[in-house]
């Protein structure tokens, strides 16, 4: 070290200031729960009388805040959760916080229980919880989170803040854009049951139908996959429709394939309008009319509400961000 160069202080350095030892040094900075207030209090003030600042363990200790968000999400390669997922990572990190992720790997209640405590063990702040069946809403409830949270779903199930794009909205504005153009046969082809987006899109649809004296020929479910949409995409053309609203632009994808196989023409013969505004659907075989969610703005506002939360200004919020029809060449008046 040069003459006169000031060596930074160590956790041992902490460690003689305090009058503990090292070792208990470390399990302050990482939380551990056998800590007395008196020894933790001391280790606090030797932090903040050495300037010591080696990590972000000893900034949180000395903040009382970890500045990292818990994202509790579903493993899934589909556009919009991870859309939804790097939009949330983006507005942490321009409001200074990490993000700690872990997924419910299976989709069950059990899977859900562990991820919050693995998150709540790694003294996160606040949680985002980004789930896709009711079934993991109504249990969450039921589980002690003891931080802040919010939920990206449009229901507002569960006890915390719920941040969505408002599903019902986007499905009514396809039937409009179908009945503008003079459809009035219409059938849907929606995301699998127990899925809380395609509940709420295709209750849209069903409602906005009836409002408009129109006629649902039918509907199939599919599982949100171009395959699943090319694999019943017969079983939907049978149904007669002139319109069809499709669950996702990926199983929209598909029923285009099928339309191809029965000889038809998009949108001469049918037109459809799909849900998500993918990167590729403006250039799918026909360029898709779709209904875009605007996943930025999802993750930006989660955020606001959360840090409103922490700063204490914040009542429950349940906000519902509008979507934007976007239309192309898959949508025409029938022939």
């Amino acid at each position: 070290m040069a003459s006169g160069e000031r060596r930074r202080p160590n956790i041992r350095d902490v460690a003689a200031v305090a009058g503990v030892s090292y070792q208990t040094v470390s399990r302050a900075l990482n939380r551990h729960p056998n800590i007395r207030p008196e020894t933790l209090a001391r280790i606090e003030a030797a932090i903040v009388e050495l300037g010591y600042r080696p990590n972000a363990a000893a900034r949180a200790l000395v903040r009382r805040s970890s500045q990292t968000i818990g994202l509790l999400t579903l493993p899934t390669t589909h556009y919009g959760p991870q859309a939804q997922q790097i939009a949330i990572e983006m507005a942490a990190r321009d409001a200074g916080y990490r993000i700690a992720l872990t997924n419910a790997a299976t989709g069950s209640v059990e899977d859900l229980a562990a991820g919050v405590t693995f998150l709540r063990e790694t003294s996160v702040d606040a949680l985002v919880v980004s789930v896709a069946e009711t079934a993991m809403l109504e249990a969450l409830a039921q589980l002690r989170v003891e931080v802040p949270y919010v939920t990206l779903e449009p229901t507002g199930l569960a006890s915390g803040h719920s941040v969505a794009i408002d599903q019902r909205l986007g499905a009514r504005m396809a039937i409009d854009h179908l009945a503008s153009l003079g459809h009035r046969r219409i059938a849907q082809l929606c995301g699998p049951s127990g899925s809380i987006d395609a509940t709420a899109r295709t209750s849209g649809t069903e409602e906005r139908i009836a409002e408009l004296g129109l006629e649902l020929v039918g509907t199939v479910e599919g599982d949100w996959t171009p395959d699943s949409g090319h694999a019943v995409g017969a079983r939907v053309l049978a149904l007669g429709a002139t319109g069809i609203v499709v669950g996702n632009d990926q199983m929209a994808l598909g029923l285009m394939h099928a339309c191809r196989d029965a000889g038809l023409d998009v949108p001469g013969d049918v037109s459809i309008v799909g849900f998500d505004d993918v990167p590729e659907a403006a250039h799918f075989p026909t360029p898709l009319t779709t209904v875009r969610q605007e996943f930025e703005e999802v993750g930006a506002a989660a955020m606001r509400v959360l840090l409103d939360d922490l700063a204490g200004r914040a009542g429950l919020v349940h906000l519902r961000i509008p979507p934007v029809l976007v239309t192309r060449a898959s949508v025409a008046r029938p022939g």
